[in-house]
């Protein structure tokens, strides 16, 4: 008894001067500058979401042993940026090994701390039941390693991270994994396993900030992180390691939210989870069915879906302002399209089908009575106004009885155009310096594509084709020349200027300059966001995201006049809203430097500058030399 008395005294001594000493060591270490060596090299510090262990099946309980290695490495943080920071790490990696055991099992665990670490470590396994989980037994020196094992008795997904006071700091600067004990017999099959786990980064300088950053600990105090990552830095999941699965298969994630401070809302856009086991718990039955699951710091979460249609999901925190602080994953599903699910445009109903409506009388007629209503589908557009009534159906009625609330009216322009030379109508100059395009109200009808813009390829040209259409006001940009979309019998009503296909695909066309650059549109980005050309030639932006953009440097258009800037003597310029698929095609002509911006995305950080360099030498009339115009 009285070995068992002085053993939990030396115990309770040890781990009162580790906590001291560590906490003494982090102080110094936060004030110390960063190695040469560190500021020049940088690791990938990110962990693979596939890199975890088979399951363990119906084998018998054993002995599973654990190596562990605390590593601080200065890791890649932001790639985009250049941005660096000195991690914490179990093994080199963020978050740590996934460790997978069976219910029943002894666990050992080996805890070395590197050499070259600075400060002590060990290791806090929510799994195992003892003093500190093991970090009472754990607590490591650098050069110096310690063994302890404990029984896996609950099944379940646990975190586990490093117990070394100030635990928040270790926790902060990537020490952090997950264990997870597996039932008798394992888990159901699925098609894909996944360890994602979702961290917090404090920093002194704010995000996008380049270069090796230090870790804030008043950030820390007042949980105001200035990043927030999947598996240890932006785009993990996103560019580096996607998350992949096809049309029909299942797909679990291991989910963890290392905190240390901030409750997660994990929710998958697009897709619904067909089972949570809440809070990483296997003792309890799972929900079904769920949209986001909650996972507060330092807990779990078991996901499960199966991909029915294929596309890009993103797997993201509900907290919808972390995503522009790094905190996004990408699931890539493959496979044949799956349109009973999801489809562009009206759906047909069955024979004999009663059509009913999802919203009140109220709510109908409040869309109906509006200024404007347009009910846009790939196959046409709904029109209407001022409670008109619109291809024969009959306005809704006045009563609220909600078993007669009517469906919003359909209708289908449907239209081909079948050769370059079809007339499609003419073009008429307004007072207000637009123009109107008149379209022939025939079989043969121009039909509007699935967005408010019915010619989007460039600016300049036949472009921001909104306004009218019918009776119909779309929405419209008031600092962009457009296009004013009306309808007329025949070719005689007021028709001053006839147009035809061709003419339209002339004014889509790219400019007849030569291209100095192509600049990609992603979905929060420019790529690249500096860009240097010849005074004369053109710089295409190409929207290969699924997000509308625009490139802007018009201070007037912008929410931040300091955003934007263009040389003096010049005019500000500013695109429509570029569609997904879609190019902004502009030909620079005078030298100097221009920053834009995409409005809709400017406080997320999307900028772009263009330099434009004088063009060549030319012979001007009087034989002296002058820079090309």
């Amino acid at each position: 008894m009285e070995g068992i008395r002085n053993r939990g005294f030396i115990s309770l001594v040890l781990t009162t001067f580790f906590a001291i000493a560590g906490t003494a060591v982090a102080a110094g270490a936060a004030d110390r500058p960063p190695s040469q060596s560190s500021q020049t090299t940088a690791a990938d510090i990110v962990r693979d979401p596939s890199d975890l262990p088979s399951p363990v099946g119906d084998r018998p309980a054993g002995v599973v042993h654990v190596m562990l290695t605390a590593r601080e490495v200065v890791g890649v943080l932001d790639p985009s940026t250049g941005t660096t920071y000195r991690y914490w790490t179990f093994n080199g990696k963020v978050p740590g090994p996934f460790i997978r055991v069976r219910q029943g099992d002894t666990v050992e665990v080996t805890l070395q701390n590197d050499k070259n670490d600075m400060m002590v470590h060990s290791v806090d396994l929510h799994a195992a039941l003892g003093p500190g989980g093991g970090a009472v037994l754990s607590q490591v020196p650098p050069g110096q390693s310690k063994t302890f094992s404990f029984e896996a008795t609950t099944p379940g997904l646990f975190v586990y991270h490093c117990g070394t006071p100030m635990v928040a700091d270790h926790i902060a600067n990537g020490m952090y994994g997950l264990i997870l004990v597996e039932p008798p017999g394992g888990l159901p099959h699925v098609d894909h396993e996944y360890y994602v786990m979702q961290g917090e980064i404090y920093t002194n300088a704010p995000k996008g900030k380049s270069g090796l950053q230090q870790f804030s600990e008043q950030s820390l105090m007042q949980e105001s992180p200035e990043y927030f990552i999947y598996n240890g830095s932006v785009n993990a999941l996103t560019t580096q390691f996607p998350l992949q699965s096809n049309v029909g298969e299942t797909v679990r994630i291991f989910l963890g939210n290392a905190g240390p401070n901030a409750t997660a809302s994990e929710h998958v856009i697009g897709e619904i989870f067909a089972k949570i086991y809440t809070l990483g718990s296997l003792t309890s039955p799972p929900l079904t069915g769920v949209q986001t699951a909650s996972v507060p710091p330092g807990g779990a979460a078991i996901l499960e879906m199966k991909t029915e249609t294929p596309g890009k999901y993103t797997l993201m925190d509900h907290a919808m302002a972390r995503m522009d602080k790094g905190l996004m994953a990408v699931l890539n599903v493959k496979g044949q399209d799956n349109t009973a699910l999801m489809h562009d445009g009206l759906t047909p109903p069955p024979a004999g089908a009663t059509e009913i409506s999802g919203i009140t009388t109220a709510d109908v007629k409040a869309a109906t009575e509006a200024p404007s209503m347009v009910a846009v589908g790939s196959s046409g557009v709904g029109i209407s106004s001022g409670g008109e009534t619109m291809a024969g159906m009959s306005p809704a009625p006045s009563d609220s009885v909600p078993a007669a609330t009517p469906v919003l009216p359909r209708f289908d322009l449907k239209a081909t155009i079948d050769s370059s030379n079809s007339l499609v109508g003419c073009m008429t100059e307004l007072s207000d310096g637009k123009v109107m395009l008149k379209l022939f109200h025939s079989q043969k009808v121009y039909r509007l594509e699935a967005q408010p813009l019915l010619f989007s390829q460039n600016a300049g040209h036949l472009v921001h084709v909104t306004g009218r259409f019918g009776s119909v006001v779309l929405a419209e940009d008031p600092h962009i020349p457009s296009y004013v979309v009306d309808t007329v019998e025949s070719i005689a009503d007021n028709c001053s200027s006839r147009t035809t296909v061709a003419d339209i695909e002339k004014a889509l066309a790219p400019p007849d300059a030569p291209v100095g650059g192509v600049v990609t549109m992603g979905s929060m980005s420019f790529d690249p966001p500096t860009i240097t050309i010849t005074a004369g030639e053109q710089v295409v932006w190409k929207n290969t995201s699924a997000y509308f953009h625009n490139v802007v440097d018009d201070p007037e258009r912008v929410l931040n006049r300091v955003d934007v800037s263009f040389p003096s003597g010049s005019v500000p310029f500013g695109s429509p809203l570029v569609q997904p698929g879609t190019s902004f095609y502009k030909v620079f002509d005078k030298p100097g430097t221009y920053h834009y911006v995409c409005v809709l995305h400017e406080t997320s950080g999307m900028r772009g500058t263009v330099i434009v360099r004088p063009g060549p030498m030319i012979a001007s009339t009087s034989g002296k030399q002058s820079a090309g115009q």
